[in-house]
């Protein structure tokens, strides 16, 4: 499934999103995504909350626990620690995978967003 923002949202649209695609992923069973935060610049410490607090830990029981993978497109110029970070790309560079059930990886290129996302059972 593929989540893409065009343009910076507030965090009230970005939560309606979330919920949005969440609803989605669960009328299709799926648990791998494309999430496209190229646009998106701006940190929100609130969002990466909600995300690892709320969000989340409700998605795996939508899609009848299946594994989550998200593959978190950033903009390729984009660097962890001379950049904001969106807040799931913040969240994926806290959170260990081991203690989650899901998994959140970085990337710069949507073809290698995709081949990892092809590749995860």
């Amino acid at each position: 499934m593929i989540v893409r923002w065009l343009r910076e949202v507030s965090q009230t649209e970005l939560q309606q999103g979330y919920l949005e695609a969440c609803q989605v992923a669960a009328d299709h069973q799926a648990g791998r995504w494309l999430v496209d935060s190229r646009r998106r610049a701006e940190p929100d410490a609130q969002m990466v909350d909600w995300l690892a607090q709320e969000y989340l830990p409700a998605l795996k029981p939508a899609i009848h626990n299946l594994p989550i993978h998200l593959a978190c497109l950033v903009a390729t110029t984009w660097r962890p620690s001379t950049s904001p970070a969106t807040p799931l790309a913040a969240l994926a560079q806290t959170v260990s995978d081991i203690e989650q059930d899901y998994q959140i990886s970085l990337f710069g290129d949507e073809g290698a967003a995709m081949a990892w996302l092809q590749e995860q059972p």
